[in-house]
């Protein structure tokens, strides 16, 4: 299931938005739903309410508190969202907020996942978790005494014969705790931490034990920072579900991640599970800037404060009339034309120190002391290595 279309209107702060999330023309999957989407725009464009629409859209649900509030209006709300299902047929949905939806009732593994780090959400995922480990540490452990029996009873039934059933089983049984680890260890790296061990007794994520890369101490999950956690929480979760078909709408996934690891986030959640559309609605120019142009949803307010999204192509909606692509900008350049920043960097301070920059080299210039001289051509350098200029 992935979502295709979604209009709002008079809803909380949406009076009129619509938006398309299908490939455009030209590209291989035209007209098919997005595979991945990138909701950006400044605070208040509402950026959370649209992953919480698309949450409660299904049966299997709570819904929204319709409350308009402060966004309140004379006429009932609209929404519609458009969905594409497994079977390859259409689904729609339309309801009046306050008045709730009937929901989309699913196909086979057909889920929404609206990904939560709060503390009860994670300890929930921990048990299910923990209870897939210990069926399947079990279930081995019956097969290993069944050939074990083998072994000992059968005359022609030989050690080689025990250890490919062994291993005809392994590879036909995952070994979950083994997938989160190795995949988990590809980005721990980055926190120079590897995950070494779990008590299989553990009721909760702080059993779990990782190694110091730098000194090769071993250091409890209390002891890691909140950002290695955040991605503990989040990716374990998923791990667990193993969603198929399915809706990933996450909020922030760079909280408390540095850039580096920003950047890692969109592969490594696209790499759970199979044929899922991953949602995630961010302020980090790093996240944006690793999706096509056609994957970002910009919310802006026009000149009326209505909410709108920005177009990054002229004309009609085909892959050659993109005239904006994050992937391609520098940093400074997602900053300034994505995110709408008016300068490219800090002006007024850079400019201050360009003015002492050459201000100091003029003086340089006209100074005779050779000692003095060399005293202000050490400021000159360090100004100059401030600024990022070569000479």
């Amino acid at each position: 299931m992935k979502v295709s279309y979604l209009h709002i209107s008079n809803y909380k702060q949406f009076s009129d938005l619509e938006l398309d999330l299908t490939y455009p023309k030209g590209h291989p999957k035209a007209g098919e739903p997005l595979d991945k989407i990138c909701i950006i725009g400044q605070s208040g464009t509402g950026k959370t309410n649209l992953l919480e629409i698309i949450n409660c859209s299904t049966s299997d649900h709570q819904y929204l508190d319709y409350h308009l509030g402060e966004y309140s209006y004379t006429e009932y709300g609209h929404i519609q969202i458009d969905y594409k299902l497994i079977n390859n047929q259409s689904a729609q949905i339309k309801f009046h907020p306050p008045s709730e939806p009937t929901g989309i009732e699913l196909v086979e593994d057909e889920e929404i996942y609206f990904l939560s780090t709060e503390k009860k959400e994670t300890e929930r995922t921990w048990i299910n978790l923990k209870d897939k480990i210990n069926n399947y540490a079990k279930e081995r452990l019956e097969y290993v005494d069944t050939l074990s029996n083998k072994l000992l009873s059968i005359d022609n039934y030989e050690k080689k014969d025990f250890l490919k059933e062994i291993k005809s089983w392994e590879d036909k049984n995952s070994n979950i705790l083994e997938q989160i680890s190795d995949k988990l260890n590809e980005i721990l790296v980055k926190f120079n931490l590897k995950l070494t061990k779990l008590d299989k007794n553990a009721l909760r994520y702080t059993k779990l034990e990782f190694e110091d890369l730098s000194n090769g101490r071993i250091v409890g999950y209390n002891q890691v920072s909140t950002g290695t956690k955040n991605l503990i929480a989040t990716f374990i979760s998923l791990k667990d579900y193993n969603p198929k078909d399915s809706i990933i709408l996450i909020d922030e996934p760079e909280m408390s991640f540095y850039p580096n690891i920003q950047r890692q986030l969109t592969d490594l959640y696209m790499g759970v599970g199979e044929n899922n559309q991953l949602i995630m609605a961010t302020h980090s120019p790093l996240i944006a800037s690793s999706f096509e142009p056609w994957e970002v949803v910009e919310l802006k307010f026009d000149n009326h404060n209505q909410i709108y999204r920005e177009k990054y192509y002229e004309g009609e909606n085909h892959v050659d009339n993109y005239t904006l692509d994050p992937r391609m900008l520098t940093w400074t350049g997602i900053l300034t034309d994505v995110f709408d920043m008016t300068e490219d960097s800090n002006f007024s301070f850079r400019e201050k120190k360009l003015m002492e920059y050459a201000t100091l080299k003029a003086e340089i210039k006209a100074i005779d002391d050779i000692s003095q001289k060399e005293e202000k051509f050490k400021e000159l350098k360090k100004i100059s290595k401030i600024l990022g200029l070569n000479n």
